[in-house]
């Protein structure tokens, strides 16, 4: 069934996306010269407006101060079909010697979101010169934020982008993938991202007496130990959940027992029924070792990015995409990634699937990984994007709405 709708159009996709190959590099190593951090992408919008509303067909809108939708209606009927981009930076000081590299001190494309804006902008101008036999309607979200908590995603959503959208797709350049090797998972794809502050109070003293105290240091290394039960003894062990203690200070002199002791961690998992007993775990165990030596606790529990669920109806198309359109490229196997994203905030309101676009060339010395000051990626994966995007709408029109 997807081979009758994919093969007119995959070798008119693949030889525009090659005949413009160039020109989505040059724009993702402009974009990569001038890297903003989330939510002060005002240049970066910018410049893609600039270059979004010299296409036919584009309607554009500012859902906030630095994302960008553009809609562009087919002229055959069909579904609402979003396809979606992060844009922001990170503040990590770019270590390439190349002629693209940042020329923002302290703020780099370390992982690759210049690439998707690029692969897009890519998609959208191929898209609009088919939009006669484009089904439906598709909208293109730049969005603003994705490095930086609350994320960008929810803000879009709050200002109403997803109104309308049957289903939606995202992906994203992979730096421990080799270029063409492309994978669509079904089901869970990214883990959720939570964190926490645990402090502990005792009573302190001088550490010439303990036994005047009640030593909070001593206590939350009991409490650093006890949390890994949450995993081991609290959680299916057929279910992924990490708990990872990655602070911990106390005191400042080295003769005083301080008042308090503070932690704080990382919980991530792929489940939002297993996600939604932590806090009262981490509680529980937390409060019960504090307790039983005289001290107490405060727990702040910070819900981060939820899992990020593909549909397995649009995931097999999107494999199929990959299979039948975009040689050489491969559908390759992945397992889930404990990595985390606010595409998941889009998923709330539509299925749909996120994909991972190798981008891996040794040769070329390409094998830095992601948010490390030498990251990049190789550019040839730029055009597996562009035709993954383009291919999309025709290929998910064949799914009800």
């Amino acid at each position: 069934m997807i081979d009758a709708v994919l093969t007119p159009l995959a070798s008119r996709i693949a030889e525009q996306a090659r005949a413009q190959h160039a020109e989505v590099v040059g724009w993702r190593r402009q974009m990569h010269r001038h890297p903003e951090l989330s939510f002060q992408e005002i240049s970066t919008s910018n410049f893609l407006a600039q270059h979004l509303r010299g296409i036919d067909g584009l309607m554009l809108e500012r859902p906030t101060p630095t994302s960008l939708v553009a809609r562009l209606k087919g002229g055959q009927p069909g579904a609402t079909l979003a396809i979606r981009a992060d844009i922001d930076a990170l503040p990590i000081q770019d270590q390439k010697r190349c002629d693209y590299a940042s020329e923002h001190a302290g703020v780099m494309h370390a992982c690759g979101h210049d690439g998707h804006a690029a692969m897009l902008l890519g998609a959208v101008r191929i898209l609009a010169g088919l939009r006669a036999e484009l089904p439906g309607e598709v909208r293109f979200f730049f969005q603003h934020a994705e490095e930086q908590h609350p994320g960008g995603a929810q803000q879009m959503v709050d200002a109403g982008v997803m109104q309308g959208v049957d289903r939606i797709i995202s992906a994203h350049v992979m730096s421990t993938e080799d270029t063409g090797q492309i994978a669509v998972l079904d089901g869970p794809a990214l883990a959720s991202s939570d964190r926490f502050t645990l402090r502990v109070l005792g009573r302190g003293g001088h550490a010439a007496n303990p036994d005047r105290c009640v030593d909070p240091v001593w206590i939350a290394a009991q409490i650093v130990g006890n949390l890994q039960a949450v995993v081991a003894r609290n959680t299916d062990p057929h279910e992924a959940l990490i708990l990872s203690v990655t602070r911990f200070h106390a005191g400042e002199a080295f003769n005083v027992i301080p008042d308090a002791a503070e932690l704080g961690g990382s919980v991530r998992c792929f489940s939002d029924v297993v996600r939604e007993r932590v806090p009262a775990l981490i509680e529980r165990i937390a409060a019960g070792v504090a307790a039983a030596h005289g001290a107490r606790i405060e727990l702040d529990y910070l819900r981060g990015y939820s899992p990020v669920v593909n549909d397995p109806a649009i995931a097999g198309v999107l494999r199929a995409v990959v299979a039948q359109a975009l040689a050489p490229a491969q559908v390759h196997a992945m397992r889930p990634l404990p990595n985390s994203e606010d595409f998941s905030a889009f998923l709330r309101h539509a299925p749909g699937a996120y994909a991972f676009i190798g981008a891996r060339n040794a040769a070329k010395g390409i094998v830095h990984p992601h948010h490390h000051p030498g990251f990049d990626f190789d550019e040839d994966a730029l055009m597996h994007g562009v035709q993954l995007f383009a291919n999309a709408p025709f290929a998910l029109n064949r799914l009800a709405a």
